[in-house]
Parts: C-alpha cells; sequence; structure tokens
C-alpha cells in the first residue's frame, strides 16, 4: 500500500496530461445539449404525469376487460409511482442544465448558457407545478443538503420569471461566439425561435397565476399579451420535436397506439366533439374497427369510469395522426397561444375583445391539421360570439384543451378556471379529480420532516391539497 501511495503520488502530474481524448471524463456541453432538451421535453413535459393528466381530463378512457383495474383512471396514484419523475427532474434535467451553466461564459457562451437557463426555469416550473412547494432554494446539493427545505411556489415562480428574462437577453448576445447547430434538436442554432419559445413558455406561466390568491389577475392578464407579444406568430412558427421512429427515438405518445387495446377515446371528448359538428374528430380519434368492417365510419367513445357495453373494436381509439412512432411532439403553438391571447382579453377588456383571438385560434387550430378551408369556415360561423354566450372561459377552455390534445396543459388550465367541467369517475377513492402529484416515497424515506412541515398530507388525499401558496388553489 506503500509504495502504491508513492506511485500515485509520484505519477500524479503526469496523469494530469495523459488523457485520452477520445474518452473524455467529461462531455462537452455541445455533445450533452441534445439530451438535456430531449430530456425536458420529451420526459418531464410529456411523461408519466402528462399521460395521467390526460386521463383524468376524459381525454382517453381505459378499457377494463384488458386492465380490470386501473389506479391512475380512479386517483389511485401511489407514491412510489412519482419517485421516477421526481428524481428525473432533480437528478436529470435540473441537474445537467445547472452544471451547464456552471460550465459556460452567459456572454460568449450565451446560447449554450441561455438555453440551459430557459430549460433550467421551465422545468422548476414544472416542478412545482406538478407538487407545489418543492425544493427550490437549497435543492441540488445532496452532500452540502441532504434534506432541502421545501420552498413556496410564490417564491419559485418569482425567480423562474427572472430566468426566463435574463435567459432570453443571453441567448441572442451581438457577442455570442458559439451556436449550437445540429445538436439542437428544435431549431438547429437558430437562437430567435428558442426566444420565441421561451415567451411562449413564459406567457403560459404568466396565465397560471391570474387566480391564484398572491397575485393581481389584470397584472398577470398583461403579462401573458406581453410575453407574446414576442412568441409566437403564426402556423409557421409551430414548434414539433420530431422523431425518427426507431426504437429508442419514439413519440412519447406512441404509448397510446402500443397500447390501444387499453386506452380508448373517451365518450366526454367524441360526444362533445359530435355535438359541436367538429370537422377535427376524425382526425383526434379513430374510426371503430367494428364500424370499419361494415363498410360505416362510426365514432365511439368509452366512458370515463363506466363498465363497458360494447366489444373492443366498438370503441375508437386515440387518432394516429398524432401517436404513430414517427410523429412529431407538439411542444408550442400558434393556435395555444391566440386562446392564451383570448383569455388575457376576456380577463382585461371583457368576452367581445376575446372573441377574435378566439376564432383565430380555432381557424389555427383547424389549419395546422389540414382541416378543408370550406369546413373551418362553416364550423366558425356556427360558433357564436364570446359576447353571446353565458360562460365565454368555458369556450376558450373546450377549444384550448382540443389544441393541447395529449398533453399536460388542459389539466393545468382545469385547475385553475374549472373548465372543462367534467366530472370524477364512478366509484373512485378520491372525491375529486386530483390538482395535484403525490409526494414521492423517496422523499418521505429520506426528507420526511422538511415534507411533513408542508402541511400536505402525503396520503392520497394529499393529491387534492390547494392553498393560497398553489396558483390552483381557488378557481
Amino acid at each position: 500500500m506503500a509504495l502504491l501511495l508513492t506511485f500515485l503520488v509520484g505519477c500524479e502530474s503526469f496523469l494530469d496530461v495523459n488523457i485520452d481524448p477520445n474518452n473524455p471524463t467529461e462531455a462537452d456541453v455541445a455533445v450533452r445539449l441534445p439530451a438535456v432538451i430531449l430530456g425536458t421535453i420529451h420526459s418531464a413535459y410529456y411523461g408519466d404525469p402528462s399521460g395521467w393528466a390526460v386521463e383524468w381530463m376524459q381525454q382517453t378512457a381505459y378499457y377494463p376487460p384488458v386492465r380490470p383495474y386501473e389506479q391512475i383512471h380512479d386517483y389511485e396514484l401511489q407514491d412510489v409511482s412519482a419517485d421516477d419523475w421526481w428524481s428525473f427532474h432533480y437528478a436529470g434535467v435540473l441537474n445537467e442544465t445547472r452544471n451547464i451553466m456552471r460550465e459556460t461564459d452567459p456572454g460568449p457562451d450565451g446560447a449554450y448558457h441561455g438555453l440551459a437557463k430557459f430549460l433550467h426555469a421551465w422545468t422548476f416550473a414544472l416542478t412545482t407545478d406538478l407538487w407545489g412547494p418543492v425544493p427550490f432554494t437549497e435543492a441540488l446539493d445532496s452532500i452540502a443538503t441532504p434534506s432541502p427545505v421545501y420552498d413556496p411556489q410564490p417564491m419559485i415562480y418569482a425567480a423562474v420569471d427572472q430566468w426566463f428574462d435574463e435567459a432570453a437577453v443571453e441567448m441572442v448576445n451581438p457577442s455570442l461566439e458559439r451556436i449550437p447547430r445540429a445538436n439542437d434538436l428544435l431549431f438547429e442554432g437558430f437562437m430567435p425561435g428558442w426566444v420565441k419559445l421561451l415567451r411562449h413558455v413564459q406567457a403560459r406561466h404568466a396565465l397560471r397565476l391570474v387566480n391564484a390568491p398572491w397575485a393581481n389577475a389584470q397584472e398577470q392578464a398583461q403579462a401573458t399579451l406581453d410575453a407574446l407579444d414576442e412568441g409566437l406568430e403564426s402556423n409557421t412558427d409551430n414548434v414539433m420535436l420530431p422523431y425518427e421512429g426507431v426504437s429508442g427515438a419514439r413519440n412519447p405518445l406512441f404509448r397510446f397506439s402500443l397500447t390501444g387495446e387499453l386506452f380508448k377515446a373517451s365518450e366526454y371528448l367524441v360526444e362533445g366533439m359530435r355535438a359541436k359538428g367538429d370537422p377535427r374528430l376524425g382526425i383526434l380519434v379513430e374510426p371503430t374497427l367494428l364500424g370499419l368492417k361494415e363498410n360505416m365510419v362510426v365514432y365511439h367513445g368509452r366512458r370515463n369510469g363506466g363498465f363497458p357495453t360494447a366489444i373492443d373494436s366498438a370503441y375508437s381509439e386515440v387518432g394516429r395522426h398524432f401517436v404513430e412512432a414517427d410523429a412529431p411532439l407538439r411542444v408550442a403553438s400558434y393556435a395555444d397561444a391566440k386562446f392564451m391571447e383570448a383569455e388575457a382579453r376576456l380577463i382585461l377588456s371583457g368576452p367581445a375583445a376575446a372573441d377574435a383571438p378566439y376564432r383565430a385560434g380555432i381557424r389555427a387550430d383547424m389549419e395546422s391539421l389540414d382541416v378543408a378551408t370550406e369546413a373551418i369556415n362553416a364550423y366558425l360561423a356556427s360558433r357564436p360570439s364570446l359576447a353571446q354566450v353565458a360562460a365565454p372561459l368555458a369556450d376558450i377552455m373546450w377549444e384550448k384543451g382540443l389544441a393541447n390534445y395529449l398533453s399536460i396543459e388542459p389539466w393545468n388550465d382545469w385547475r385553475r378556471t374549472g373548465y372543462p367541467a367534467i366530472q370524477p369517475v364512478q366509484g373512485a377513492t378520491l372525491t375529486g379529480i386530483p390538482v395535484r402529484i403525490r409526494t414521492p416515497q423517496s422523499e418521505l424515506a429520506t426528507n420526511r420532516a422538511n415534507v411533513e412541515a408542508t402541511g400536505i398530507d402525503t396520503g392520497l388525499q394529499g393529491m387534492l391539497w390547494s392553498s393560497d401558496e398553489s396558483w390552483w388553489g381557488h378557481h
């Protein structure tokens, strides 16, 4: 051992320079960037919690004969169910984006530093959106602070909004010396495109707070409009994440295609679209196989929580347009931006001011799905002005939910507005639809004191938690 120690000390300077350049111990930020982008969007944004929310918002329904007892559908999420996603947020995206920021200069490396700061801020916002109070000020240093305190959502949102603004400046800094190219999965180094996406995400989070007890609705609505002014300007700005469709490179919504015998289109969605004569019905859901066998195009949704009254082939599956393995994944859309504008103008100026962006959002979504112009015009002509309906926000949220089909956004909107006015599934353990993801078991095992200090029930009832420290606390 003494001889070995002497050898290691004596060779220290030699070992410092004898590094194999083909096997670096740390990869350059340019090499790590694609995984960070993919991790944020594919997993943090479109991961399992998003799939749970899609069921809770009754865009899909499970099929009991194939899967007779569905915990997620019945709101019985287990504490271990959230472990992977808690770990992915903190040990994965948040840790790696922080490391990239530490290794880059916001001046010449501003494209990388700003991009990492944006994804860092976005992921922290997603994290607090899922759980409410979470570790923030003491997070990401397990050695110095193995048991971090939980910070309130208002503190986190304030920091995130500041990071958004800082990142937007850094990404288009005139002194940039290094810009991503092919390693940028969304824009191939076109940094103004990233700024537009950032402002779109920032608008989403400003709008989250319109009913937050600690915020002012008018101020948040104006902040939404200000962010949208620098956001997406038309369908040509729609942000889509491409996939090759091969193993390891499949759209995350492909799970609905793989499990077509488990997940069906919901009755709530199908009948709601049918009642409005919506020409997107045949795009969002598939005709039933039983109908096609009889040379008929039939759309039949499965009732959420109800016992099936038809065989498997008599129910519609989720639309292939969205769930094929190589289908591009919708990250942000101009239609979504127009619906955000409609809600903000509803708050600031009333329903008449909201009607034009509301209609523009419908048109944008239908055009992005290649719906015929005649069908679009007919549908818009059938929709009453928002100034003439009893609940204009309900109409905006219905259309916005279709534009954000199969994403977590309809759940986010429902938590703060109460629309769409869906009913909990019958026979569920919880009395209401969850507004929060359950506390991870790993936190209960290693950080229980700080978890309990939040006052949130660590059991199933904690999924119904709301308070003045959450933006969904009142709607």
